[in-house]
C-alpha cells in the first residue's frame, strides 16, 4: 500500500512571503482546521485514543502552517499502521474512505487545509463522530509496527523501525 501525496505548485517564495496554488481538481469541499496550540483531533476519551473514519469523504490534508502528525489505521492494507509527519512541502495527504485517522499538532499549533472529495451521501453529522478502536483487527493493526513518512532531502521518505533490532528499513 502506498499513500498518495498530491503536490502543490509554488509560484513565489521569499524569506517573508510564500505564494502557492493549493487547489486540487479532485476536491468539492474546503475545510480549514486550526489548532491554536498542541492538540489532538479527535481528542482522547479518558486516555483512550479516538479516531475519525469517513464513509463518504476522501480527505486531502495540506499543512499551511506549523507541524501536524497523522496516524492512519486501515485493516485492509498490507501495512495497516502509518505515522506521517506531514509538512507543506510533501503536498496534500490523501486519506481514503474507511481509514481511521487522527492528527496531532506541534507545540505551537498548526493550520491544515483539507480539500475533501465528498460523495452524494455525505452528512457532516455522521462523518465527524469520534470512534474508538473497538474490535480485535483494529486493535491489532494499531499495535503493529508503523510505517513512518517524513520529508528529508527534498523528498518523501518512507521507513520502518524495529527497536529490538535497532535498525531502520527504508521502503521505496
Amino acid at each position: 500500500m502506498k499513500l498518495k501525496f498530491l503536490p502543490i505548485t509554488i509560484f513565489r517564495e521569499t524569506p517573508k512571503v510564500l505564494f502557492f496554488d493549493a487547489s486540487l481538481e479532485e476536491s468539492n469541499g474546503c475545510d480549514l482546521v486550526i489548532h491554536s496550540e498542541e492538540a489532538i483531533s479527535p481528542p482522547d476519551d479518558f486516555k483512550e485514543e479516538q479516531y475519525y473514519v469517513h464513509n463518504h469523504q476522501i480527505d486531502h490534508n495540506l499543512v499551511i502552517n506549523g507541524e501536524r502528525t497523522f496516524v492512519l489505521i486501515n485493516t485492509s492494507w498490507d501495512e495497516p499502521h502509518h505515522v506521517i509527519y506531514l509538512k507543506r512541502s510533501m503536498g496534500a495527504l490523501e486519506i481514503p474512505i474507511g481509514t481511521y485517522h487522527r492528527s496531532i499538532s506541534g507545540k505551537k499549533g498548526s493550520i491544515v487545509l483539507n480539500q475533501p472529495k465528498k460523495d452524494k451521501f455525505f452528512d457532516s453529522k455522521r462523518e465527524f463522530i469520534p470512534k474508538k478502536l473497538n474490535n480485535k483487527s483494529l486493535i491489532k493493526a494499531r499495535k503493529s509496527p508503523p510505517i513512518y513518512w517524513i520529508w528529508e532531502n527534498d523528498k518523501i521518505k518512507r521507513f520502518s523501525f524495529n527497536p529490538l533490532e535497532r535498525r531502520v528499513k527504508t521502503h521505496n
